[in-house]
Order: C-alpha cells, then sequence, then structure tokens
C-alpha cells in the first residue's frame, strides 16, 4: 500500500484545518522543549553532612577563663587572690583572653578592671618594666633627681642600670679647706637626662647648608645642665638634697663587679697652700660690716668744686 504524500495531504486540507494542524505541532515542540529544560536545571539533593554539625557543637564547647574576683585599681600589681576562674561559651571569649591565673600574678593592670570583668592581655602591662620609670624604682625606694655636668657625671658613661657612689665636693672658707666626702654608695642610676643633637637632624644640617648656617648663628641651648635620677631609699634622699646645698655632686661609676661593696675611707680633705682664703674687699662707698659710721673711712665725702676740693661727711 503506497502512502499519500505529505503535500497531497496538505492540499486536500482545509485552511481551518491547516492552522489546526500547526498550532498542535507547535505545542508539542513547546512541551518537548519545557521538559528538556526542567530535567537539565532540576537541582539533585545534597545529602546531610554530619561533619559539620559536630564541628560546631565543638565551637561553642565551654572553656574556662580568668576573671576578676574583685575590683583591682588601675596600675596595681594582681595578686592570686585577686583573680578567679569563669566558664562562658568559647564564641563569647573576648580577644586575648587568658586561660591561666599563673600568667596574670605580679603583672601590673593598665586600666581598673571591675569585679566579674574578663582580663585580657589588652587590660595589664607584660611587665613591671612596662610602667615607665616608677617600674624601675625598687619597691623600698624613691626617684630622686640632683644636677651634674659633663665632667661631674663621669663624661655621660654612666647609663641607666648602673651602679655608681655619690661624692660631694664642698669649700670649708673658715678652715681654708677642700672637702671631698663619699655619702653615698652603690646606688642604682634610672636616668641619665642628656640633651645631645639627634642623628637623624645632624645628618639634615650637613645635606643642607642653608640650615647648617642658620643653625650657627642660632645654636640653640649650649651647656644646659644635665641631670641625673637615682633609686634611694627615703632617709638617703633627704641626705642626698641637703648635702647638695653644701657644694658639687659627683657621680662615681663602679664596675661590673667590684672588688668590694663599700669603701670605708670615704672622706678626704686638702689645705690650699695660699694660707688664708681670699677676702674680696667691700665695693667703694661702703660700710664694712661691724664698723661704725663715724670711724669709718669710707663715710668720708669728698666734694671737689672747680680747684677747691672739701671733705665731708
Amino acid at each position: 500500500m503506497k502512502l499519500p504524500k505529505l503535500s497531497t495531504i496538505m492540499e486536500r486540507l482545509t485552511p481551518r484545518q491547516l492552522l489546526i494542524a500547526c498550532g498542535v505541532v507547535a505545542l508539542l515542540i513547546f512541551l518537548l522543549i519545557y521538559f528538556t529544560l526542567t530535567r537539565l536545571t532540576a537541582e539533585k539533593p545534597q545529602p546531610q553532612q554530619p561533619a559539620p554539625v559536630a564541628k560546631q557543637v565543638q565551637q561553642i564547647r565551654d572553656v574556662k577563663v580568668v576573671s576578676a574576683k574583685t575590683s583591682i585599681p588601675e596600675r596595681t600589681l594582681i595578686k592570686e587572690e585577686m583573680l578567679t576562674l569563669t566558664t562562658m561559651p568559647s564564641n563569647k571569649v573576648p580577644n586575648g583572653a587568658l586561660m591561666s591565673t599563673a600568667d596574670l600574678v605580679g603583672r601590673p593592670t593598665k586600666v581598673a578592671i571591675g569585679a566579674g570583668e574578663v582580663i585580657t592581655t589588652q587590660k595589664v602591662f607584660a611587665s613591671i618594666l612596662d610602667m615607665g620609670l616608677s617600674g624601675r624604682i625598687p619597691p623600698e625606694c624613691r626617684a630622686i633627681t640632683v644636677g651634674i655636668s659633663d665632667v661631674t657625671g663621669v663624661a655621660g658613661f654612666a647609663q641607666p642600670g648602673d651602679y655608681v657612689d655619690v661624692m660631694l665636693v664642698s669649700s670649708q672658707v673658715e678652715n681654708n679647706k677642700v672637702v671631698s666626702e663619699m655619702i653615698l654608695q652603690n646606688v642604682l642610676l634610672l636616668a641619665i637626662n642628656k640633651k645631645v643633637e639627634d642623628a637623624n637632624n645632624a645628618q639634615a644640617q650637613q645635606s643642607n647648608p642653608k640650615d647648617k648656617k642658620a643653625n650657627a648663628n642660632n645654636p640653640g641651648p649650649i651647656g644646659e645642665p644635665k641631670m641625673a635620677t637615682m633609686a634611694l631609699v627615703p632617709e638617703d634622699a633627704l641626705k642626698l638634697a641637703a648635702k647638695a646645698q653644701l657644694g658639687q655632686i659627683y657621680l662615681v661609676l663602679r664596675p661590673y663587679r667590684p672588688s668590694s661593696g663599700y669603701n670605708e675611707d670615704n672622706y678626704y680633705s686638702v689645705t690650699k697652700a695660699s694660707g688664708k682664703m681670699p677676702v674680696t674687699p667691700p665695693p667703694a662707698g661702703t660700710i664694712p660690716p661691724g664698723a661704725d659710721i663715724d670711724t669709718s673711712p669710707t663715710a668720708n665725702v669728698q666734694i671737689i668744686r672747680g680747684t677747691t676740693t672739701t671733705v665731708g661727711r
């Protein structure tokens, strides 16, 4: 049986039947494309993995951190009885929180810490030396400063952390003597306040002749007094403050490992060869102390009028 050709079938169809046939074919093509795309874009269900859940449970476990048992003021050395351990979720632990009380005992606080507050590294100093000069003073001592010079300060070779002896040189006018006395020994030197030219500024001046010329015209502070700060017990601080009013203070630098701790021979005096100490005469026109105005030769007044001279009182 021979099938009719497609062109023959199309010729037999009326326009209405031909339109319906085109609509059916278009609908079939649309459905075919729709189901094909739906199958390609369909997401496959992901199987639940228990590992992330276990990891999440592990991240929020409870941990112990160090907190303040009582209020701790600022710049206070932390003691064992000031601390306690607090349990809290790990996801709420602040950054820098410490887990052991041993890491905090003996460290000073930067800020005041309230009772129950978690202690972090941002609230405490790493060491007592980080507190500045006050952290370097021994507990039983106080810091006191005296004026020195390049000569009396061992030419700048004495540095903070060295140990020095303190010597006083004074003049006894009535005995015509100069006396040197070792008033303190084995003293900790805390700081040397010595103004020197900064290395960067020196290089800048050498590279710029104009700046160098300007600094030559205005050299700035030269020969200003230096200062030495020492750690002394209060009794020795009082002694040094009083002795410093009598003469010049000298620093005597001690060796790293001295052969003896203290020197017993701590006083020396020398008599000047000129005999009596020179006495400066009083200025002209003044009456010496203790002299009567009637008998004092400086009480006379000489009056000159032309060629005539008279003396009166």
